[in-house]
């Protein structure tokens, strides 16, 4: 036997590990073979673990991408499908199924509590050569969230409020009006949802068509003491008799009114753009009346039967709170009957003598006081004035108050084209602060002080003595004729809450022609740090900076009338920016040109425009105004709500918050 039974136990307890050790020949493979089974196991686990942090990565970066794209295209404060659909498309596109062998990932976005946007996203990750050990796949989940956060702003609505703004766009329910009004507060609910602790947002508007309600804004001493107004002023009267005799048999007793014998009739409404307020010409006509014999007692009532025929139509027109309204009264071969009466006239063969007198008047250029219309207190309150304009000579009480706080504008200069800005056009220097010279001042609107000469259609600049009385520009607003129109107030920047804001925007009424450059001009006014409200706008009440937005929407493309009587007179007559009697074409021109300057105002006081064309073509100038793709067109309510919610969004600060 070989060894001691001690030797042999040492041999069975060595196994196959000690005759390794012992016998070295030929075992290196064995050995190599034995030690790549930790090797494996730990570069899986590297590769593995490596597959799923970087899935893990690109699902949060998905996740962040999706939630962003949902709250940028939020509509105010809603989560609606279009910004549901977005968000999932921006994951999609971040994070492709089967990366990394993945299986097809879960996206859920929802609208926080704070109207923000968060997400859950979740995947598995199946293992590769950890599956050998025995590793189950990996479930990866995820959390995101956006919010729009912003800075200090202050924000200038500067809103067309003209006639057409009560018409309706195709496809919409509502006036375009109503649709402004919804926009607007949306805007307000977006931001607002955005504001963090401490930061202050401002607020304000410049609601304008042919002229701006800013009047009562206005410190007494930047009006005015005495205006010159297109107007008349009494000039004597005198008589005139005439004597006449009554030789008439007999006088009219009254009739039975016309009553309906055949045919047919009846009465269509329709409606019209408010701008373009004009009836359609008429269609009717009428036979020759036949009269029939008057029957009864030469001494007594006597009575006459009659007969006509009436065929086509009748048409009015009438405006009222932006509405124009436009009634047919239609007739279909129409025979109507009547009877008349009369009796004999109890003054036959008298002799009357008649005296008229005659008030005659001087329309010419009248230099007014109107100091009283200033009121009293740090700001324009308003006030009324007597003046002897009335018809017959009498007296009229002129007022200027809130409802009718336009103005008319300081110095300007006669030219068509600003490829710069003249020292002495005081009315396009934003910032100029009134001094005592009147040159610098503003004007009270007083459209019931001004008169035509001759005709509204028939223009004459000299003076007229005479005793008609020529039409009253505030007079002549009837019938679809807006000849004077003064917009809602204008609304300095403030902080204020929502039911403040949703009562402001209500109490927007339509009216008037579009004269842009007005509204844009006071819309800077308003928000300029170093103008006539630099007290107020220079610094936040928070000592940081201030971003300043003016929004400019309009419907409409520019809409003059020498026959308005807007913000530099009564054009016609006064002619405060031509040389000579301005065409409406000229005009335009000119409020686009002036338009494309104070443009080039803003952007050199760092005022980042945006504009709006709603229910209008977008025009090149207004594009090239809001540089940067911060132009919108807007065909209905609802592209008007998407433009106002994207402009919310880039002006606030989009950011992942977890």
């Amino acid at each position: 036997m070989g060894g001691s039974a001690g030797e042999q136990d040492k041999v069975r307890a060595g196994g196959i590990l000690g005759r390794l050790a012992r016998d070295r020949r030929g075992n290196t493979l064995a050995m190599m073979a034995i030690s790549l089974i930790p090797l494996v196991g730990l570069a899986g686990s590297a590769i593995d673990t490596a597959r799923v942090y970087y899935v893990k990565v690109r699902l949060q970066q998905a996740c962040d991408a999706g939630v962003l794209a949902g709250r940028k295209f939020m509509n105010g404060t809603d989560f609606d499908t279009n910004a549901q659909q977005q968000a999932h498309a921006f994951f999609a596109n971040n994070f492709r199924a089967g990366m990394m062998g993945s299986q097809s990932p879960s996206f859920v976005p929802v609208r926080t509590i704070e109207n923000q946007v968060a997400g859950t996203a979740s995947t598995t990750v199946p293992m590769t050569l950890m599956r050998m050990a025995g590793f189950a796949p990996v479930n990866i989940s995820v959390t995101c969230e956006a919010k729009l956060e912003i800075p200090n702003l202050d924000i200038m609505f500067v809103l067309d409020t003209t006639g057409s703004m009560a018409d309706t766009n195709p496809g919409d329910s509502t006036n375009k009006i109503t649709g402004l009004r919804n926009a607007v507060v949306n805007f307000y609910d977006t931001v607002e949802s955005a504001k963090k602790t401490g930061t202050q947002v401002r607020y304000g508007a410049v609601p304008y068509s042919s002229n701006v309600n800013v009047g009562m804004l206005l410190k007494p001493e930047w009006v005015v003491d005495e205006w010159t107004y297109q107007s008349r002023i009494p000039d004597g009267t005198s008589n005139s008799s005439s004597t006449s005799t009554d030789n008439n048999p007999y006088v009219w007793d009254g009739w039975s009114g016309w009553t309906k014998e055949s045919g047919d009739t009846g009465r269509r409404i329709s409606r019209q753009p408010a701008e373009s307020c004009v009836r359609p010409g008429d269609t009717y006509k009428e036979t020759p009346i036949e009269y029939g014999n008057w029957t009864g007692p030469a001494d007594g009532r006597q009575s006459q039967f009659s007969r006509w025929t009436i065929t086509g139509s009748k048409f009015s027109a009438s405006l009222s709170n932006g509405i124009c309204t436009i009634t047919e009264d239609w007739f279909s071969n129409t025979v109507q009957t009547r009877t008349d009466y009369r009796k004999p006239n109890p003054n036959k063969g008298k002799t009357t003598t008649t005296t008229t007198t005659n008030y005659i008047w001087k329309y010419q250029p009248v230099r007014y006081d109107v100091r009283p219309l200033k009121g009293s207190g740090p700001t324009v309150s308003g006030g009324t004035i007597s003046v002897q304009v009335g018809n017959n000579h009498t007296f009229r009480d002129i007022s200027w108050n809130s409802s009718s706080g336009c103005i008319e504008e300081r110095q300007t200069v006669k030219q068509d084209t600003y490829p710069t800005i003249p020292a002495a056009a005081y009315d396009l220097d934003v910032d100029m602060v009134p001094t005592t010279d009147p040159a610098t001042q503003w004007k009270p609107w007083l459209p019931f002080l001004v008169y035509a000469r001759y005709d509204i259609n028939n223009w004459q600049t000299q003076m007229v003595r005479t005793s008609s009385n020529y039409q009253n520009i505030g007079d002549y607003n009837v019938n679809g004729n807006r000849l004077a129109y003064c917009p809602s107030p204008a609304m300095k920047l403030q902080v204020t809450n929502r039911g403040n804001l949703v009562s402001y925007v209500k109490q927007l009424q339509v009216g008037g022609g579009t004269y842009h450059d007005i509204g844009f001009l006071w819309g800077l006014r308003l928000i300029s740090p170093t103008g006539l409200f630099a007290s107020e706008n220079a610094a936040a009440s928070n000592g940081s900076q201030i971003s300043r937005h003016l929004i400019f929407m309009t419907d409409g493309q520019t809409d003059t009338g020498r026959q308005i009587y807007e913000a530099y007179g009564l054009s016609a007559l006064d002619q405060r920016r031509t040389n000579g009697m301005p065409t409406d074409t000229q005009q335009n021109n000119i409020v686009a040109n002036r338009l494309s300057a104070l443009c080039d105002v803003a952007r050199r006081k760092n005022i980042t425009v945006w504009v709006i064309a709603f229910g209008t073509t977008l025009s090149p100038m207004l594009e090239q105004c809001a540089a940067g793709g911060r132009a919108f067109q807007a065909a209905n309510t609802a592209q008007l709500n998407t433009a106002f919610s994207n402009i919310a969004a880039q002006i606030a600060k989009l950011r992942v918050s977890r």
